[in-house]
């Protein structure tokens, strides 16, 4: 039997719903879906896979009062950002999508146990896609363009992009490839336990820097007449992660600027 990873990115299930894309070893689309709503449906869709592998990009649980997740902070350490998981008791309505990705495992869980680390045959282990295209990039990308960015990178990988529709089954496919990966060996962890996350690399670098070609492409304005401000004195991320935003008028590092204002998560995630 051919060697099959499923990748599901999960949004409200209330709102966009999931994504899920299945590829085979050959790097085949054989299967995609969009926006699902209703687990039952999900469950019906993967146990007719039968993948060796399921990717999900959601964290499994909620972190321990008090603490940050070990898997994140290890993973920002790294330069590699990521939202931040709260304590079930600091959680808000920008956070019900993470609430969705644990009924996600739930639902699979009777088949797929959570990955904690190690081999990932027959496991739903945790994927994050902006990791996981970091990792085999080696590199940051400009996160404006992440969607073609991900899409070149699966198109190098040998996936047929032309079959996917939107960002979302970009990064369900990309989960799919982290599953294949894994597979073959080639892959590492970060986090123990149920804080295991997966990653299509067996070594990560020390720290990934942003890819300062694409940087400069970006375009700014009045740069002709107003000096770019250095390193040294341009102001940190103002969401105390105390990395440097990438453009020079930016306040926050991407995505950040939910952890101080959800109204930009609440909009993302259909929420009121």
């Amino acid at each position: 039997m051919a060697t099959v990873a499923v990748g599901i990115d999960v949004g409200l299930l209330a709102g966009r719903g999931l994504d899920l894309v299945a590829l085979d070893v050959s790097r085949e689309v054989l299967h995609t879906a969009r926006h699902l709503r209703d687990l039952d449906e999900l469950a019906r869709i993967v146990n007719a896979i039968s993948p060796d592998v399921v990717c999900i990009d959601s964290p499994s649980q909620w972190a321990v009062p008090g603490h940050r997740r070990p898997t994140e902070v290890e993973l920002n350490r790294r330069g590699i950002n990521l939202y931040a998981t709260p304590s079930a008791d600091q959680a808000s309505p920008f956070h019900s999508w993470m609430k969705d990705g644990f009924r996600v495992y739930s639902a699979l869980a009777y088949r797929y146990p959570r990955y904690t680390g190690g081999e990932v045959l027959g496991k739903a282990a945790e994927y994050y896609p902006h990791a996981s295209a970091v990792a085999l990039m080696g590199h940051v990308g400009v996160f404006t363009d992440k969607a073609q960015i991900r899409r070149e990178l699966l198109t190098e990988q040998g996936v047929d992009t032309d079959l996917l529709v939107g960002l979302d089954q970009v990064d369900a496919a990309l989960g799919a490839l982290t599953g294949l990966i894994a597979l073959e060996g080639r892959h590492s962890w970060v986090g123990d336990g149920s804080d295991a996350m997966l990653v299509p690399v067996q070594t990560l670098a020390e720290r990934y820097r942003r890819d300062e070609t694409s940087a400069r492409e970006r375009t700014v304005s009045d740069s002709a007449d107003k000096p770019i401000a250095s390193d040294a004195v341009r102001a940190a991320c103002l969401c105390g992660c105390g990395n440097l935003p990438a453009g020079r008028r930016s306040r926050f590092m991407p995505g950040h600027d939910n952890r101080v204002n959800p109204a930009t998560g609440r909009r993302w995630n259909e929420l009121p």
